[in-house]
């Protein structure tokens, strides 16, 4: 089978992904009894003059394009004369239980076996999903505390729909619903996930005006992606040498990387039809913005000169995205380029902690697990700004991010950052603490990270323990066949 090829790859899978201002992720249930009618539908989205399912090389061509306009509106002055390119493109991916049914419809038309057996040995999280996974290996809360959507209906594929606008978005999720037989052959899920009233569907959009660009609690976000060795260099938004990463790190290959000791997970297991695919870790991650304000309020116990300066000492950047390893002592000046290439030697405790966020999950150390666990995060904000002048008296008034990170192994990615960086209290160092952005206490317990005062010395309580102001509130693991796979392995006449 022919290794990577970006007519062959889902278009998401490289660190600029689908160019989106808006974006829906829609969740459904194959129906029983249906599954070999499925397999049917799911030919069809890839066959014919039209495909439905964007490839990555149809998405470089939307970002060169947009580049394009990009580039020219900045000569122009009159706002109605400027360019607009309008873009809509989407994904499919399934969980375990999806595959389970595709195999089902496959072997009612008499095809080939998926040899979905193996994969408990080659991806054991995928296969034992994430509600299983999450509360066991990754302190993730009880499911039963999950929302609706994730706990009620089996999930067993995703839809996700991104472009320019909502309206166009939702032409194309309806349009491609109905290919895959909504209702009768596949079917919403029943339940719903605040903010959204909708059962089944999630939906995302980049903030706007002072805040495009940035989650919740206000910093910009997905500044640090891997940039894929001899595909998408020249597409990344800033250079970052730290992040060069090699594409089966992303991708599926008949040639996995490296895993790292005492990681239970064999890829080459795998079976073949996998190629050019990638697993998809998606979580519905809830930010308590009071609770942030909070606790960044907290500076002086900290140690610290503002709320902002705490706030950058948790996170690792300035809320422009300034690193603090490189401006340690205020947010960079407006205007002031991006600068991704920095590493944390030399840069002392007290200016950037090794708690902090971005220190945690990227110690942009060289070789080692550090080249390997990287992951491409194109996931997106939801919910309305909050208001501290009017906070929301409803409680489903809820905002956050919808967080999806694509990966070969999600043994070797996701699951290790989550569980061996973010959620120790000893890594790099002991006494380091948690990550205070996404790391998670076993048994839903208090975080804490060790701060130091300026001669580098311990500050002790310092911030103390505090709660988590990120909490997951459901998810799935999936996995994203190549566009191949879709028409010739997953897809039957």
């Amino acid at each position: 089978m022919a290794e990577f090829n970006s007519d062959d790859v889902q278009g998401d899978l490289f660190s600029r992904g689908f160019p989106k201002f808006n974006e829906v992720y829609y969740f459904f249930h194959i129906t029983s009894g249906k599954e070999k009618e499925f397999c049917q539908k799911v030919k069809m989205l890839v066959s014919g003059e039209e495909k439905h399912i964007s490839s990555m090389a149809k998405v470089f061509d939307d970002w060169k394009q947009i580049d394009a306009a990009a580039a020219k509106n900045r000569t122009v002055e009159d706002p109605a004369q400027k360019e607009w390119v309008s873009t809509v493109n989407a994904l499919i991916a399934f969980s375990k239980p999806g595959l389970d049914s595709i195999q089902a419809g496959l072997t009612s038309s008499g095809r080939p076996s998926l040899d979905l057996k193996f994969l408990s040995l080659s991806d054991p999280a995928f296969d034992m999903g994430m509600g299983d996974d999450g509360p066991e290996n990754l302190n993730d809360p009880p499911v039963d505390s999950w929302d609706p959507l994730f706990r009620t209906t089996t999930i067993d594929g995703l839809l996700k729909v991104a472009g320019s606008d909502s309206t166009i978005i939702n032409d194309k999720l309806e349009h491609l619903k109905r290919i895959l037989g909504h209702p009768q052959v596949i079917t919403d899920i029943e339940g719903n996930s605040p903010p959204s009233l909708t059962k089944s569907k999630l939906e995302g959009n980049v903030r706007v005006g002072k805040h495009h660009g940035r989650e919740h609690f206000g910093f910009r976000d997905g500044l640090s992606q891997p940039l894929l060795k001899g595909i998408n260099s020249e597409q990344a938004l800033q250079a970052d040498p730290y992040m060069q990463t090699d594409q089966n790190v992303i991708t599926v290959s008949s040639k996995p990387p490296e895993l790292r000791d005492g990681i239970e997970a064999d890829p080459t297991r795998r079976p073949l039809w996998m190629v050019n695919g990638s697993f998809l870790a998606f979580r519905k991650l809830e930010q308590d913005v009071p609770g942030w304000n909070d606790l960044v309020n907290k500076f002086q116990d900290a140690g610290c000169k503002s709320p902002a300066h705490l706030g950058a000492k948790l996170m690792g950047r300035w809320p422009s995205g300034a690193p603090l390893a490189k401006f340690p002592d205020g947010d960079a000046p407006a205007n002031t380029p991006l600068d991704n290439n920095f590493n944390y030697k030399g840069v002392s405790k007290y200016n950037c902690p090794f708690g902090a966020h971005i220190r945690k999950v990227n110690p942009r150390t060289a070789g080692g697990a550090v080249t390997t666990a990287r992951m491409i995060r194109n996931g997106i904000p939801y919910g309305t700004d909050f208001d501290p002048a009017n906070p929301p008296t409803d409680p489903n008034d809820t905002r956050g991010l919808l967080f999806a990170a694509y990966q070969s192994c999600l043994e070797n990615s996701f699951q290790f950052i989550q569980r061996s960086w973010s959620n120790s209290e000893s890594f790099p160092v002991s006494m380091t603490g948690y990550d205070a952005i996404s790391g998670q206490a076993k048994d839903r317990g208090l975080l804490n990270i060790t701060l130091h005062n300026e001669d580098d010395g311990h500050l002790n309580p310092g911030l103390g323990q505090f709660q988590e102001t990120c909490t997951m509130k459901g998810g799935e693991y999936f996995f994203v066949p190549s566009i191949s796979a879709l028409k010739n392995t997953l897809g039957c006449d």
